[in-house]
């Protein structure tokens, strides 16, 4: 890999989660409810997929601007209150969102 780049966006929190669930108006109880989200089988609520692209997608736009072309990306796995993102880009256009070892957004960018 050339060029890889790492870059921490910040600690998911459950703020975020509900600060974001009442403007997409996602009112999915796995997001605010502890008790709801471990009968789902969660050890806790979870973020909002498209929270987290955004956040990821944020990053992107503020780093190549107007040079970004295209972008492909995959949920991978949850992301909890708590969890800090980073994001790793790589000079072949892999990018990746972990939290520690996991990872919860794999994908592809392409620039002009």
């Amino acid at each position: 890999m050339t060029d890889e780049r790492k870059q921490s966006l910040g600690t998911m929190s459950r703020r975020k989660i509900v600060q974001f669930a009442g403007i997409v108006q996602d009112f999915n109880p796995v997001h605010f409810d502890d008790e709801f989200a471990r009968k789902a089988g969660l050890p806790q609520v979870i973020a909002q997929g498209p929270l987290t692209v955004a956040i990821a997608l944020d990053a992107l736009v503020a780093q190549h601007g107007p040079a970004l072309r295209s972008l492909n990306m995959r949920l991978k796995s949850p992301v909890f209150p708590g969890d800090e993102l980073t994001l790793k880009a790589t000079g072949e256009g892999q990018l990746q969102v972990s939290c520690g070892d996991r990872t919860v957004i794999s994908g592809e960018l392409s620039l002009r």
